[in-house]
């Protein structure tokens, strides 16, 4: 007799687990470039203890901000998406 199991329900990331998703992800990307934060800051025109308070997922910033640090890693918005995703995926 085969019992079915019921889905396993995955929980909804608290807004710090997000954070820091999104900043492994940029991290990540980043790390990918071999750029510094301070290479990083420089191209998006920010300072670069922002970008080192995104990827500890300490900041909430606004998203032009991060799109101008995603673009001056030169990587897209998509890429640092599915690097999310799978930091996610790896809390579960």
């Amino acid at each position: 007799m085969n019992v079915v199991q019921p889905a396993r329900r995955m929980t909804t990331p608290t807004a710090d687990e997000q954070l820091r998703a999104i900043g492994n992800a940029i991290r990540r990307a980043r790390r990918e470039c071999d750029l510094s934060q301070e290479a990083v800051a420089a191209a998006a025109g920010v300072h670069p203890n922002q970008v080192g308070r995104l990827e500890r997922g300490t900041a909430d910033v606004y998203t032009s901000t991060m799109l101008r640090i995603v673009a001056g890693i030169g990587v897209s918005l998509a890429d640092v998406a599915r690097a999310y995703d799978e930091s996610l995926s790896e809390r579960a």
